[in-house]
């Protein structure tokens, strides 16, 4: 069952919004000794708290294992969503994993359609049950939600970098 909706999510992925992600992660230094990755725009435990670039692209790994693989495919996934934006690893293994997690999609997509049912998503904070009873968790919202989470977080990578990247101009 090909699903012109999946195949539009997809490309948009993977062509635009994933390169953007690797774009800002060099631009940060990428993995290299004494980069930014790991900044973040304000401490820990600061009223108005952010995000390191790595800890976002572990969290972006999270909501595609999370909406596409439990949701839409159907699989088995344990997920401690807290945990991903403690994340201080290597960001180049996340991101290719990223890409390899969008790139199943399009599987995922068939997956729901043939079952004609989305399973629960694993470690979400949305209100799931909500939804489902409203009727507004679709295959088609679960891939709006998707392609919405990535967006917005690249353009809070591309803020947290434009702000550390200032920060050491002064």
């Amino acid at each position: 069952m090909d699903s012109p909706t999946s195949a539009a999510v997809h490309l948009i992925l993977t062509t635009e919004l994933l390169p953007a992600l690797r774009a800002v992660v060099t631009e940060l230094g990428g993995d290299g000794p004494g980069t930014l990755v790991h900044s973040r725009p304000t401490a820990v435990g600061s009223a108005h708290p952010t995000n390191s670039a790595g800890a976002t692209v572990r969290h972006l790994c999270g909501v595609l294992t999370s909406w596409g693989a439990a949701c839409l495919g159907g699989e088995e996934v344990r997920r401690h969503r807290e945990s991903e934006f403690a994340y201080d690893g290597p960001v180049e293994p996340e991101l290719d994993r990223l890409s390899a997690l969008a790139d199943r999609v399009p599987d995922w997509t068939t997956a729901a359609l043939r079952r004609g049912e989305l399973a629960h998503p694993a470690g979400t904070a949305f209100p799931v049950e909500r939804a489902r009873a409203a009727g507004t968790l679709t295959v088609e919202w679960v891939l709006a939600h998707i392609l919405h989470d990535v967006a917005t977080h690249l353009g809070h990578l591309e803020v947290t970098r434009d702000v550390l990247l200032s920060a050491g101009s002064r």
